[in-house]
């Protein structure tokens, strides 16, 4: 930014925190929030990470937090899921803290910008898209210049209020990756982390999650990552992400890397390069895919490259076992390509996999659900998961729902274990109990629930596992 916000007015301290939410099964680094600190820092700002997933923080230990210690700046990652407990933090904020900044970012603002922030009164900025630079620049302004339109407006990806109306600023992605830096790890060690953040997906500990690329150049219907990615699809270099993982390796004793990516794999030559150097390297890790990589991506040399560098298993978004609705999401796939490339994995590697499912899309019937079990059922996947279909805003299902709703949006539906109200045309109770069928039926088969105890390496993965079974059935 130019003129008078060139330069921080002083260093501000700031909280940067995820909400506190009844059912979280992955607790893992939340990379968002380690970039975001990392650019803080680099303005010299003072910076914390609050995670009450790993911290075991509940509403009374949270309050502590704010009232301890005097933040400047305080900012919350908000997925839609998270709605009720991000309305809970801001009002607590505001009876603690009045005077700090608070400032809510992440996949739902992106989405909804405009609606996050007429609906979330407490809120005094919010950011859509990638926000390393503007939260950067938004913490750079003084309290009198954070009330200067003409400022403000250079801010990228801002969103604010003036006038009586909710503006949002072009925010262009970043292209440079690496100028980026690494995530403060400091701040959020990988060790400090459960020892399997995805469920079973985990096979040394400690692991840390990373990312090589963001943005996604594909429209799947369903699908919101590129409110906050963009379609514009950008990639580090091999040197940068090999860097981080000796960094990781070396400092906070990782041993498993996660690469968290939307498309790790669409890019041939980067992922023959990624696997070539980093068996040169020599570093001894293991790793996965829990993230899902798209099947036609996917061939033999590919696969097998993978392996020998120590992936040891991946996820795949298959969605639907009814040619119709893959047609429906332009998920580009079929049944028999899904089918190829899934036993392509099996019979060219040893690889773990696990199959993304998705039930009630708009017009799905039940018998094209019943068919999607059927299809889990005969494919060679280790594991699964059946969610039901949510209308995330910044997707293109979200935009047809909202038209059909109007402001009538039953946000408390908006959750893996329940259906939505009004997208399906099956009733909301019939849905989740074909979700809990499908779910039954796959995992209690003597191949499956045998290979599922065969990969696990401690009892904190067995108590994980078997949570998520008791959840899933005590929610559905």
């Amino acid at each position: 930014m130019e003129g008078e916000a060139s330069g921080p007015t002083q260093p501000l301290n700031i909280l940067l925190y995820k909400p506190i939410v009844l059912v979280r099964h992955a607790v893992l680094p939340p990379l968002g929030l380690g970039y975001l600190a990392r650019a803080l820092q680099e303005e010299g700002h003072r910076v914390t990470i609050c995670d009450p997933g790993r911290d075991r923080l509940d509403w009374n230990g949270f309050a502590r937090v704010v009232g301890e210690d005097c933040f400047d700046l305080a900012g919350v990652q908000m997925f839609t899921p998270e709605l009720a407990a991000v309305r809970r933090h801001l009002d607590l904020w505001r009876q603690i803290s009045p005077d700090t900044v608070l400032v809510v970012g992440g996949a739902h603002v992106s989405g909804d910008p405009v609606g996050t922030m007429e609906g979330f009164p407490q809120a005094d900025f919010g950011f859509a898209g990638e926000a390393e630079r503007g939260l950067a620049d938004l913490a750079r302004l003084s309290a009198l210049q954070r009330q200067d339109p003409a400022l403000l407006a250079q801010v990228p990806g801002l969103v604010w209020r003036h006038g009586g109306e909710v503006r949002v600023n072009p925010n262009p992605p970043v292209r440079d990756l690496d100028g980026l830096g690494f995530p403060a790890w400091e701040l959020m060690p990988p060790a400090s982390y459960p020892v399997a953040p995805h469920g079973l997906v985990c096979r040394q500990a400690p692991s840390a999650p990373l990312v090589t690329s963001r943005g996604c150049p594909f429209a799947c219907t369903f699908c919101a990552t590129q409110a906050v990615g963009t379609r514009q699809f950008r990639q580090r270099s091999v040197g940068d992400v090999l860097a981080e993982i000796r960094m990781l390796a070396e400092t906070h004793g990782v041993r498993e890397i996660h690469i968290e990516d939307d498309n790790f794999t669409l890019r041939r030559g980067y992922v023959l390069e990624f696997c070539k150097r980093l068996h040169q390297a020599r570093l001894g890790m293991a790793l996965a895919l829990p993230n899902g990589v798209r099947l036609d991506t996917l061939d033999a040399e590919v696969l097998q490259a993978m392996e020998r560098v120590g992936f040891h298993s991946l996820a795949v978004g298959i969605e639907s076992g009814s040619d119709r609705i893959l047609k429906l999401i332009e998920k580009s796939l079929s049944r028999d390509l899904i089918a190829q490339k899934v036993r392509l994995i099996k019979k060219t590697t040893s690889m773990s996999v696990t199959g993304f499912f998705m039930l009630g899309y708009p017009t799905e019937t039940e018998e094209e659900i019943l068919q999607s079990i059927r299809f889990a059922k005969e494919l060679p996947l280790d594991h699964v998961t059946f969610t039901c279909c949510m209308p995330l805003p910044g997707s293109a299902l979200w935009e047809e729902y909202r038209a059909r709703r109007g402001e009538a949006i039953p946000w408390e539906d908006f959750f893996f274990y329940r259906a939505v109200e009004g997208l399906s045309e099956l009733p909301a109770d019939r849905l989740r109990a074909l979700q809990r069928r499908a779910m039954r039926e796959f995992y209690l088969r003597p191949r499956v629930l045998a290979g599922a105890l065969g990969r696990m390496r401690s009892w904190d993965q067995v108590a994980n596992a078997f949570g998520r079974v008791v959840e899933l059935f005590r929610r559905g």
